[in-house]
């Protein structure tokens, strides 16, 4: 049995849905392949004694009237198929002597930081002046229209800010304006979000999603993302077009003049298409699912030479309470056990819990009716080392589980005095959990790290050496995250269109 269309699509991942609705919308017959019986990939969310959980997302940037990912929505027809919850704050961020509310606006942090580190102020001045330059060159290299090789080229002349934000770990980048280490700290808060700490995390990258997270407004999508996700599937669709589920990719058909025309699934089907996009990691697409051994051996090699993200512990915890009974005065809660960011990082790699960082989010107080009434579904996750879990055999694995989950709740009830009185459901999901569940190596969340050589030019683009084959995703240029991955997948679908009319 077999079947042709202009295009298959590997993974129904946000960059991979977003790449599905720019084709389709083009009138070309897309498939969309899905090993998972639901859309989203590792950002989806699930559902647990009437406790609905986001299986890793705690905010998404751009979703607010006049953002990026928004007007997307909106111009394809997703935006009235769900309702958008306004944001007006990222959130609580706790430090040992600090404890700030940020705002969705930059004003009213540069205000904070110097009413709080007055003989900083000229710094602080200087850092949020280089912060705009650096926005408002982006903004103009992403929407010039002029062919990408020409702005590459054009770039030590117009666009200084990104060359040097893009040689600078972020660090670095901090410490040209800013000498008091608690301060730039703090400006560092959001690494976890990228999986690197600022001395080794490109400036470049966090720039892009500081932007995002603390200096716009943006919003959450009532039922859970997963309900954006579901909404996408629903447009492609009534484009013509097809998304099928439990249907995993086994091979993508390569031809003797190393063009990729269709694949192979898992259950012997094959489906013939002009251009194959993958949404599934770049390391499985290059070095196992093409059917062309030189070209593994090739891709072998150089990815040999690339490091993956770290992964993540996160606890699913269903309380018979509200949430802000224990002290969850806010949607969002970054717990920071020190300024050492480094530190806390070695601590997420040797599985150290208790002197990790923390993400804690109660989606349930956004949108109620993610929890039964009078009760609150919570997210809480740290960064961890796939490696320390990885020789377990099942009865060490079921111990460290739970040693961990104990140990997180641990840190959680200095902050939110009373929650493990109030647990009802709790559920862990380990790296090994984000391995098996999204196919990820190493359950690499972000991806490739966003290294200063692996971040902006230097990531995986969406063209391959296979004619007709694209990449979008975390592992691609730009990186990880929802509006990350969307920029990914607008990216490879121009690529796509631009393929077929030849």
């Amino acid at each position: 049995m077999s079947s042709h269309y202009d295009a298959v699509i590997v993974g129904a991942g946000m960059a991979g849905l977003t790449c599905a609705l720019n084709v389709s919308s083009e009138g070309k017959r897309v498939l969309v392949l899905e090993r998972q019986p639901v859309p989203g990939g590792i950002a989806t969310s699930f559902k647990r004694k009437g406790f609905n959980f986001e299986a890793s997302l705690h905010f998404v940037d751009a979703l607010a009237p006049g953002e990026e990912v928004r007007e997307f929505l909106d111009k394809h027809g997703v935006s009235q198929k769900i309702e958008f919850i306004g944001l007006e704050e990222f959130g609580r961020v706790v430090y040992p002597e600090h404890d700030l509310i940020v705002k969705n606006d930059f004003a009213s942090l540069k205000t904070w930081c110097q009413d709080n580190f007055p003989h900083e102020r000229k710094g602080i001045d200087s850092f949020f002046k280089d912060m705009a330059s650096f926005s408002s060159e982006f903004d103009r290299f992403t929407d010039s229209r002029l062919p990408l090789f020409l702005k590459f080229i054009l770039v030590p002349l117009f666009y200084r800010s990104i060359i040097l934000a893009s040689c600078f770990t972020l660090e670095q980048f901090i410490a040209r304006r800013i000498k008091d280490k608690k301060l730039a700290a703090i400006l560092g808060t959001i690494w976890g979000f990228i999986g690197l700490p600022p001395a080794e995390l490109s400036a470049f990258y966090y720039l892009i999603v500081l932007r995002g997270c603390w200096g716009a407004k943006t919003a959450f999508i009532k039922g859970g993302f997963r309900r954006l996700f579901e909404a996408m599937v629903e447009r492609i669709r009534e484009n013509g077009s097809e998304v099928r589920f439990n249907s995993g990719v086994k091979q993508i058909i390569v031809d003797r003049d190393r063009r990729a025309n269709g694949v192979v699934l898992e259950s012997g089907e094959k489906i013939y298409a002009e251009a194959v996009i993958s949404n599934a990691n770049a390391i499985d697409t290059l070095s196992k699912i093409i059917d062309s051994p030189e070209l593994k051996d090739i891709y072998v090699k150089q990815l040999s030479a690339m490091q993956k993200s770290i992964s993540a512990l996160t606890l699913y915890l269903g309380l018979d309470v509200p949430a802000k009974t224990v002290g969850m005065d806010h949607f969002l809660l970054s717990i920071n056990p020190g300024y050492d960011h480094s530190g806390s990082y070695r601590n997420c790699l040797e599985s150290n819990y208790k002197l990790c960082g923390l993400a804690v989010v109660d989606h349930s107080q956004l949108d109620p009716q993610l929890a039964p009434p009078g009760k609150s579904a919570l997210c809480v996750m740290t960064l961890d080392n796939f490696a320390s879990w990885l020789s377990l055999s099942r009865e060490e694995y079921i111990i460290k589980k739970k040693e961990a989950g104990e140990a997180v709740l641990g840190v959680l009830e200095k902050y939110l005095p009373g929650i493990t009185k109030h647990i009802e459901v709790m559920e862990v999901g380990s790296p090994l959990t984000m391995a098996r569940f999204a196919t990820l190596p190493e359950g690499a969340i972000y991806g490739l790290a966003q290294t200063v050589a692996q971040s902006g030019i230097n990531r995986f683009d969406q063209v391959t050496k296979i004619k007709g084959l694209f990449l979008c995703g975390a592992w691609t240029r730009p990186g990880g995250g929802v509006h990350g991955c969307y920029v990914s997948g607008a990216e490879a679908a121009k690529f796509t269109l631009k393929y077929l009319r030849k």
